[in-house]
């Protein structure tokens, strides 16, 4: 038996059922705060998550010198435009929900 594969495969049941608003558990409903856990669980990482993988990638100079535009969803991937004080663009990142990669994307 695979207890993780089950457990995930409930949640995912209640999550395409859109059951989401009548679940309740041994304590009480379901929070908004339980249902945005669920929502990205599925959905892959946060943006604050991808954020602190590309401040980890940039060295400390890159970090003073440079800042992260808001990021955008792309699905799989987290768009993360770095750009200088003045807002001019220096470079695209692509960041990887499910491994966590950070990329170049391509010009």
């Amino acid at each position: 038996m695979r207890p993780k594969q089950k457990i995930l495969e409930f949640i995912q049941k209640a999550y395409e059922d859109n059951k989401l608003d009548t679940q309740t558990s041994e304590t009480g409903a379901m929070t908004d705060g339980d249902k945005i856990a669920i929502k990205e669980l599925f959905d892959g990482m946060s943006d604050g998550t991808a954020r602190i993988i590309i401040k980890e990638e940039m060295d400390s100079q890159m970090l003073e010198d440079y800042k992260i535009a808001p990021l955008e969803n792309k699905g799989r991937y987290y768009v993360a435009k770095i750009v200088q004080t003045g807002g001019s663009l220096i470079r695209v990142l692509l960041v990887d929900k499910q491994t966590g990669k950070v990329q170049f994307a391509g010009r």
